[in-house]
């Protein structure tokens, strides 16, 4: 039985538990990469792999879960992804055809190949290659599929970003069905800001065949997340994965121990299943006897229980259009879908003069003007002559998914530039647009499938640009079948008739209004591109709205617009009778029209970047570069500043006034980690103007500081945003980098002389090395405080050991601050 018919039947699928655990468990003293374990120890893998199949899984995972090309870089085994890969699939296939009792003799064990994060921050909200991050996961999945996996698992991801390249690489190098899952906070969202909806939405739209939640917290966490959030993801009408820890730990002479016991754990996952959760298991700290205990739960349940969960499954997918953290459900919007246009250089030459300097205030500005004034997506171009526009548009997508929350349409004709645009994008974008002309569909096909991205149709071919309804017709036929051909799926696609200038093509108008009937009919999405009906005329946007309410009549999905100038018409004015009039041929030349309007012509607004010398506001404006992360307006702000201002002063009430806030708003919710990098990486480019000239007024700064990941933990993102935070508050930071051992941070300790250590770690089994850190530096008579941190770091451990504890990034400041008052 394949893995997608087992799938459609009405009973759960038991996933095992953790694997590190057991490990662990076996070999307390191992400290290398457990994927390695593969190469050196494949009968502890199989002998774990049989204790789950025992228990009653029915999927077993690969031990692969760090085995991407960049996590294995760390231990220097790049070169053996693909080989580890292969081999961890034999080992799971081999216990997997094992003939044992466990319950479920007739039935496959499915292989899970698991492709977990690779611990990097990735672009937009970090500075490592999305595309880099994509060729990493390569290797693995053809690892896992010439080893035999019989799915693929994505699993225990933070960032939406990463989720996607790896699903991405998953769908184009194999054809086994996938299981994507993320990683959940309290509040609902990823630690980057991705609400479940939103995050769903994107995964099933770049093809998962099951989506849900791992680690991160107990069944219980999960359980009151996914209740609180299903009547919202009931829209994605895909089958539910989840596996919980053992309950959250507790450190106990420096090791993590969980608590939730098999029973406990099982009462409460089971409660998962009513929700509609189809895959079901258990993640770190979870046991065969965790899995045992599940399974005998699940096997009490009454089979009506399961057909009432499967019956609320539509089976008509719906269509998502998605940022990091918001979602348009395509197939339930009924509104016209309004796409702000005005981020685009043709005639703009203040945001063409700003992308030849790779300075992004005009679009940030337009953005969420744009946003504040009804715009549903947005559309970036970058087209401007003699410029780089795969950088343009690299910096564009980063700034505008840090900027606002909508989603975006990807509007160019380069591929070059429309696939660095597309691997920068978190979320399922629209591509504007393609033709009918051989070369682009040749083009852009291949984008279009790797991408997952909706498409503009433009009606269009060789043959040119028509003005009668009949030829756009035809042509846009011949794309469609041509898509169809292609796998496309229809949902996904807009036919734009493209919008002629009916001041220079007469007649036009209506011919434009028959196309979108015509696809309308069919059922199919259609957009315009509204401002060009009215070029060359006055008071354009009476013609504008005059023509979309026309469009709207014959049933437009979307127009990409000003939305400043929609206005809704439910009865016409006289100007807007004059408009009618015109675009239905009755005012030949617009004669009427223009005569009503020749003394109503308004000026063109103009945006201006003029910069307010004024002393009162020089601070301000360096507060709020920092504050909104404005990186290429800092420079320029602060030298404005320094002529009238101490530096001093601009370092305590701009700069770290700024940081201060952006810390309060993250500590309530309101930024997320992408937020707070852009605010921190713009303090650093300031202080570095700043840093010489308050060293010549010899400021004493606020105290030297070691930081460091300890030995075996090479996740070191929290740990270089806190060196980036501690040294923009006025801290003297040397950062050893990661994976230090102790007689390291000792002999360091000894140079520097710093006033306080920074420690992370984000792995119970590398934890324990702060403990050591602590007990080495009092033999070594260094009376030096500890601040430690990581993710499985608590107070509790911090206060066991004798030392100080940084929840995050902003909490380390404010504790440093404290402990070196």
């Amino acid at each position: 039985m394949s893995f997608l018919k087992r799938l459609k039947k009405s009973e759960p699928i038991i996933i095992d538990g953790a694997m590190g655990t057991l490990f662990l468990e076996k070999i307390p003293s191992y400290k290398d990469s457990f994927e390695k374990l593969n190469l050196i120890h494949p009968k502890l893998v199989e002998d774990i792999h049989r204790q789950y199949i025992q228990a009653g899984a029915e999927i077993i995972e690969t031990n692969t879960f760090g085995a991407s090309q960049l996590k294995l870089a760390e231990y220097g085994l790049a070169q053996k992804c693909k080989t580890i890969n292969k081999k961890a699939a034999q080992i799971a296939q081999k216990a997997a055809k094992a003939k044992l009792n466990n319950g479920h003799k007739n039935k496959k064990i499915f292989v899970g190949g698991s492709i977990g994060p690779t611990g990097l921050l990735v672009e937009p909200m970090g500075d490592y290659p999305a595309e880099k991050i994509y060729k990493a996961f390569i290797p693995q999945v053809k690892g896992l599929v010439e080893g035999g996996a019989d799915l693929i698992i994505i699993e225990t991801m933070n960032d939406l970003q990463e989720a996607k390249l790896a699903l991405m690489a998953a769908k184009e190098f194999s054809s086994l069905p996938i299981i994507a899952n993320l990683t959940f906070e309290k509040n609902g969202s990823t630690i980057s800001g991705t609400n479940m909806l939103t995050g769903f939405a994107t995964l099933t739209q770049f093809g998962a065949d099951i989506v849900g939640a791992n680690c991160s917290m107990g069944p219980e966490g999960l359980l009151a997340i996914f209740k609180k959030n299903i009547k919202a993801i009931s829209q994605i009408k895909t089958p539910l994965s989840v596996w919980s820890n053992a309950g959250l730990p507790d450190f106990k002479e420096g090791k993590a121990v969980y608590q939730l016991s098999p029973d406990k754990f099982a009462t409460i996952s089971t409660k998962l299943i009513s929700l509609g959760v189809k895959v079901i298991g258990g993640c770190c700290g979870t046991t065969p006897k965790h899995i045992a205990a599940l399974k005998q739960k699940i096997s009490s349940f009454s089979r009506p229980s399961y057909h009432k969960v499967s019956k609320n499954k539509d089976s008509k997918k719906n269509i998502f259009l998605t940022s990091r953290s918001k979602t348009i459900n395509l197939s339930r919007h009924k509104k016209l879908l309004i796409i702000g246009e005005r981020l685009n250089p043709t005639a703009k030459k203040i945001f063409a003069q700003e992308l030849k300097k790779n300075k992004y205030t005009y679009l940030r500005q337009e953005a969420v003007e744009q946003v504040r004034e009804g715009a549903d997506l947005l559309d970036i171009n970058v087209g401007v002559p003699n410029l780089d526009e795969t950088k343009a548009i690299h910096y564009s997508v980063t700034n505008l998914t840090r900027t606002v929350e909508v989603p975006l349409m990807i509007d160019s004709d380069n591929a070059e530039v429309v696939k660095k645009a597309l691997y920068n994008y978190p979320g399922v974008s629209i591509l504007n647009s393609i033709n009918g002309t051989k070369e682009s569909l040749k083009t852009f096909l291949p984008i279009l499938k790797k991408f997952a991205c909706l498409v503009v149709v433009l009606c269009l071919d060789e043959t040119g640009i028509h003005r009668e309804a009949k030829k756009r017709i035809q042509i846009g036929e011949k794309i469609f079948k041509l898509l169809l051909k292609e796998k496309i799926d229809p949902t996904r696609i807009f036919f734009d008739p493209l919008t002629l200038t009916e001041s220079a093509e007469p007649g036009s108008a209506l011919e434009t209004l028959k196309v979108i009937k015509h696809f309308s009919r069919k059922k199919l999405k259609t957009i315009v591109g509204l401002s060009n009906i009215s070029f060359g005329l006055p008071q354009r946007t009476v013609v504008n709205n005059v023509f979309l309410k026309l469009a709207i009549e014959q049933g437009l999905t979307a127009a990409i617009a000003n939305p400043a100038k929609i206005k809704k018409i439910s009865r016409y004015s006289q100007s807007e009778k004059l408009a009618y009039n015109f675009l239905l041929g009755q005012d030949p030349g617009a004669e009427k029209y223009i005569l009503t309007h020749k003394n109503k012509l308004t000026p063109k607004k103009t945006f201006s970047l003029k910069v307010d010398n004024k002393k009162e506001n020089d601070l301000k404006k360096i507060y709020e570069a920092v504050l909104l992360g404005h990186l290429d307006e800092i420079e320029d702000s602060i030298k404005i500043a320094l002529p009238t201002h101490q530096p001093q002063k601009i370092m305590d009430q701009s700069l770290l006034r700024a940081l201060e806030e952006v810390g309060e708003r993250y500590s309530r919710g309101e930024y997320f980690l992408p937020q707070m990098i852009a605010s921190a990486n713009t303090m650093k480019r300031g202080f570095k103007i700043l840093k010489p000239l308050l060293a010549k007024k010899n400021k004493k700064n606020l105290g030297k500081i070691i930081i460091c990941t300890v030995k075996g933990d090479i996740h070191d993102i929290g740990k270089n945003i806190v060196a980036m935070m501690l040294e923009n508050h006025g801290f003297e930071v040397h950062d050893l980098g990661k994976d230090i051992s102790l007689p390291e941070i000792i002999t360091a300790t000894k140079k520097i002389k710093p006033d306080l250590i920074c420690l992370s770690s984000l792995l119970t089994t590398t934890m324990n090395e702060m403990k050591k850190i602590k007990e080495a530096l009092y033999k070594n008579n260094l009376r030096i405080k500890l601040l430690i941190g990581g993710a499985v770091i608590t107070n509790d451990y911090a206060r066991e050991i004798g030392s100080y504890y940084g929840q995050n990034a902003v909490e380390a400041v404010k504790r440093a601050k404290e402990i070196l008052k």
